[in-house]
């Protein structure tokens, strides 16, 4: 089961990808005219990164596989003793091994798309119409789909840190994604008869596409770029969460309290999803920097800190020597 949707969500990814970009196209096309058509090319550069991201990823297994092979087949043939360097156990494969440059191409073009719109024809447009504010909001939102499809992508059972973070993307970031784009329909001024100054329909834009973008980190963590470190570093989840905070709920928040004050516009149900995104982003930046006593790594799971065997579980770490002692004399 779990092959058969690693397998669906590959040609998914690419589908909704050009389905939501046709769309945008349409929309600038429509709107702004014939000149703006080149901008179908921006869901050919879309479709050829995802697309290349899939391929590596293929290749990157392939050839992680063939290397432990080589070492077992070494191990056979030659002692642990008789290696020039002392035994290392073999990192755990990348979970995403070039996601990160897929979803970086993916969403720089997206943003870009979506600032083109807000900037020329979409705080004009009227929710009554087919093409209007409800269909655009509906296509901008799956981006958090395209992301999912990513995510179910992955071909190999991750490691437990390794999990953590994919918790964490599945969890945190899909729901972002959906706040960012619900925070961009404050735009639609026409459509709600709200007069914005121009600083605020500038933050609001701003802030909404630096959220679109901040998956990178959380992606950079599980690539291939990383797993070639020694020891990959495992605190990226944790870089986007204090960003995630800082560039998304806390303005987000502020804005949205000003417009319920002032204007007597805003989504109360998102205003309590900031407060409580943040309070749950503090305690786990708590639950990281001040991890429980005898953890001795600060990486956490919903809270609590993951122990060091089970990175040494996942071939994360060197293997201790007074461990290579206990397994007998050595083959010489």
């Amino acid at each position: 089961m779990r092959k058969l949707v690693v397998v669906c969500a590959k040609p998914a990814a690419i589908l909704a990808i050009l389905v939501q970009g046709g769309i945008l196209d349409y929309y600038l096309i429509h709107h702004n005219g014939w000149t703006w058509a080149p901008w179908i090319a921006a869901d050919v550069v879309c479709v050829a990164a995802i697309f290349c991201c899939i391929y590596y990823s293929r290749r990157y297994y392939d050839k992680y596989d063939r290397e432990v092979q080589d070492e077992k087949d070494l191990e056979l043939t030659q002692g642990w003793k008789d290696l020039e360097e002392p035994k290392v156990a073999r990192g755990a494969p990348a979970t995403l091994p070039l996601a990160y440059i897929g979803w970086l191409v993916y969403s720089g073009l997206l943003v870009a798309r979506i600032v083109m719109i807000f900037k020329t024809f979409g705080s004009t447009i009227s929710g009554e119409e087919v093409w209007g504010t409800n269909m655009l909001e509906f296509v901008i939102g799956g981006t958090a789909g395209i992301f999912a499809f990513l995510l179910a992508t992955v071909d190999r059972k991750p490691t437990p840190s390794q999990k953590v973070c994919l918790k964490f993307l599945q969890h945190h970031v899909l729901l972002e994604i959906i706040d960012s784009v619900e925070f961009l329909t404050i735009l639609f001024t026409a459509e709600h008869k709200l007069t914005l100054p121009g600083y605020v329909y500038d933050l609001i834009l701003a802030f909404s596409c630096i959220n679109m973008i901040l998956p990178t980190l959380g992606l950079y963590q599980l690539s291939a770029t990383n797993f070639k470190r020694a020891k990959p570093r495992e605190n990226f989840y944790i870089l986007q969460t204090i960003l995630s905070t800082i560039f998304g709920n806390l303005p987000f928040l502020i804005i949205r309290v000003v417009l319920w004050s002032e204007h007597k516009f805003t989504n109360a149900l998102f205003v309590m999803k900031n407060i409580i995104a943040m309070v749950q982003n503090v305690v786990e930046l708590i639950h990281y920097f001040f991890p429980e006593k005898g953890h001795e790594h600060k990486a956490t799971e919903l809270g609590h800190s993951e122990s060091a065997a089970s990175r040494i579980d996942g071939g994360m770490l060197p293997v201790p020597e007074e461990d290579e002692d206990q397994c007998g004399p050595s083959r010489r």
